[in-house]
């Protein structure tokens, strides 16, 4: 007999079953059977409707089972939707700004079917941003202008006096007079019109110290590979208990590459040589001169190595106070607390992500999370919560159990006669009573009801009537996705001095990466994942497990074949030809409405995701095998 699934277990197919069986054993053609007799279809459709709910019941218990296990064996397993993420440019109003994570951008998409909610954007973060601009590219390539999303190569081709063994590209900022400093600034570098492969080819050029260095004054300066945030505190929570810091990270580590950060630079006493209106090095002539303006410009020269290729160089996009952003937005809530249970929703109009900070409003003292799950062994001024409501496996409510203990009376009122059964009746009738009021004040509030699927959170106080404010977290999830390039988002207001110009406020790559929260058969396989590797990769089986759930979410639910063997490849290591890898095809089993440039970039980031958790030496190839042409949209 072939193992049933959850999908047989619909009513036709309950009774599709009960007819074969039945003619089996009645010696009869299956459209008789229930012909036979009128009461035979009924009793059929009846078994078939009660078997249909039993098997409901027994799914959703085994999906409470394995959330359960997955936050008690392994609390690293994400149990959260993952918020879209992309790469955000900002420019301040103030001469340098650490911008905090809880600054907050919004996009506001078109009225669809009468409704329309704002997606917020906030920095993954803290991060360092002046008051400037990357303002032209100048190479041996021609001269290239940026303003805003704009980018504009004005010139194709530009003359230097003399011949170097390197290439220079000169990178002309645009500062305030008062900016002290441009050390830790970050510079993010991007190649539009390349696929995630090659550009994987120049960034090992920039990160490689022997074919790139950095000038300023003709004299060096220290620049650092990756995105480096100014905040160097701990996480208050440890890593493997703080998912926020897990996804926080997983998105550090996908757009790290395309950063170099400035180190110990020259302040602006040192500037007065740096400054001039074009370049040293290079013949311009009147018109070429002219589009310079007339506003000095700091200079730094990125020195290349001649390998590096000419287009590449002639295409490169590089900007300042650019940051990653994550698809998040921030609730607060202030609360009056007691010395008896506090426990409130966390309520949200999108999905709940993660709690930021619980603190004291006088005092502003933090209060400290607990990974406990009970609340009387909790300390004072600390707290816990629940991202699945109450977490009992039983859905009765209070009338519902109420209706249980009346009926447990009448069964066993020998057992209760001891106590009388007038007290019974009368303490039923108050609960009863009290229970019909609660219900129709919650009906009066929708807004402020209780809502089932809400996380809660629990808080011990020292202090008596106290009061306290809850900062959370929450996420659109998939429906962040596919924001364009070049998008404005507007800012959402704070203490920090932003421009809100659509010139300075803009996305620089599209948003992508977002998933809502994952199903039970999702969980389940994480669950199974995590319990044999605890997230790290060590066999060919782990990499084939490892990319089976890494595309089955980005698909929509589209399953893959994945195949892995040694083979060779060439660019994967700077400088070092043809090496060994490990080869990975990943083949859709059916179609999907990737393109082939969608599916390059979910590659690459495939890629990236199987180098930060293996425990193997050879680098990785991820490609895509096309079985099937791609789904065109109408």
């Amino acid at each position: 007999m072939n193992q049933l699934t959850a999908k047989d277990f619909t009513r036709d197919e309950i009774r599709k079953r009960m007819i074969r069986y039945a003619s089996a054993i009645w010696q009869m053609r299956g459209k008789d059977v229930e012909a036979t007799d009128p009461l035979v279809s009924y009793l059929m459709e009846a078994c078939a409707f009660e078997l249909e709910n039993t098997a409901k019941a027994i799914e959703q218990t085994r999906g409470h089972i394995v959330n359960r296990l997955a936050s008690v064996m392994c609390p690293e397993v994400i149990d959260l939707p993952r918020p879209a993420h992309a790469i955000f440019h900002a420019r301040p109003d103030d001469f340098l700004l650490d911008l905090d994570p809880s600054v907050q951008f919004y996009h506001r998409p078109p009225v669809r079917e009468g409704v329309q909610r704002d997606v917020f954007f906030s920095p993954v973060v803290k991060s360092r941003l002046a008051n400037g601009e990357v303002r032209f590219l100048v190479s041996e390539q021609g001269i290239t202008e940026f303003r805003g999303f704009d980018r504009m190569q004005w010139e194709k081709q530009a003359q230097p006096t003399f011949t170097t063994p390197y290439q220079s590209v000169w990178i002309g900022l645009e500062l305030d007079d008062y900016v002290p400093s441009i050390g830790g600034l970050p510079l993010h570098f991007d190649w539009e019109s390349e696929s995630p492969q090659q550009k994987a080819v120049y960034y090992r050029k920039l990160h490689d110290g022997y074919q790139s260095t950095w000038h300023l004054n003709g004299q060096p300066i220290p620049v650092y590979p990756g995105f480096i945030s100014p905040d160097t505190h701990a996480a208050h929570l440890g890593p493997q208990l703080d998912v926020l810091h897990l996804l926080e990270q997983d998105v550090l580590n996908l757009y790290s590459r395309s950063f170099m950060t400035l180190g110990n630079v020259p302040t602006r006493d040192d500037w007065g040589l740096a400054r001039s209106l074009t370049p040293p090095g290079y013949l311009f002539n009147e018109q070429q001169t002219r589009l310079f303006g007339n506003r000095p410009l700091i200079w730094l020269e990125l020195r290349l190595s001649r390998d590096f290729p000419p287009l590449a160089v002639a295409n490169m996009d590089v900007r300042m106070n650019c940051f990653p952003v994550m698809n998040r937005q921030l609730n607060r809530m202030q609360q009056r607390l007691s010395l008896a249970l506090n426990v409130y929703p966390l309520k949200s109009d999108i999905e709940f992500l993660f709690i930021r900070r619980v603190y004291d409003a006088d005092s502003k003292d933090l209060f400290r999370s607990s990974p406990l799950r009970d609340f009387d062994e909790l300390e004072e001024d600390s707290f816990m919560w629940r991202p699945h409501d109450v977490g009992r496996f039983d859905e009765r409510n209070a009338h519902d159990l109420l209706q249980q203990v009346q009926q447990l009376l009448l069964d066993e009122n020998r057992a209760f006669r001891a106590l009388g059964s007038g007290w019974f009746v009368k303490t039923l009738d108050e609960l009863k009573r009290n229970l019909d009021d609660l219900g129709q004040q919650l009906q009066a509030m929708p807004t402020e009801g209780f809502k089932m699927g809400h996380p809660y959170i629990f808080i011990k106080p020292r202090r008596n009537d106290s009061n306290v404010f809850v900062e959370f977290w929450s996420t659109n999830g998939k429906s962040a996705n596919y924001i364009p390039a070049g998008t404005y988002l507007s800012y959402y207001g704070g203490y920090d001095s932003i421009r809100t110009g659509p010139e300075d406020l803009f996305l620089v790559t599209g948003t992508v990466g977002g998933q809502n929260k994952p199903s039970v058969d999702e969980k389940e396989y994480h669950l199974r994942q995590t319990l044999l590797t605890r997230q790290r990769l060590v066999t060919i089986a782990d990499i084939e497990a490892e990319c089976k759930a890494y595309f089955f979410g980005r698909l929509g639910g589209i399953p893959v074949d994945v195949q892995v063997q040694k083979a060779f490849a060439e660019n994967l290591i700077e400088g070092a030809g043809y090496v060994r890898c490990l080869d990975v095809v990943i083949v859709p089993r059916s179609r999907t409405n990737l393109t082939p440039t969608e599916w390059d970039a979910e590659c690459d980031r495939c890629q990236q995701h199987l180098a930060a958790r293996s425990a193997m030496n050879l680098p990785y190839r991820v490609r895509m095998q096309a079985t099937f042409a791609p789904i065109r949209t109408l």
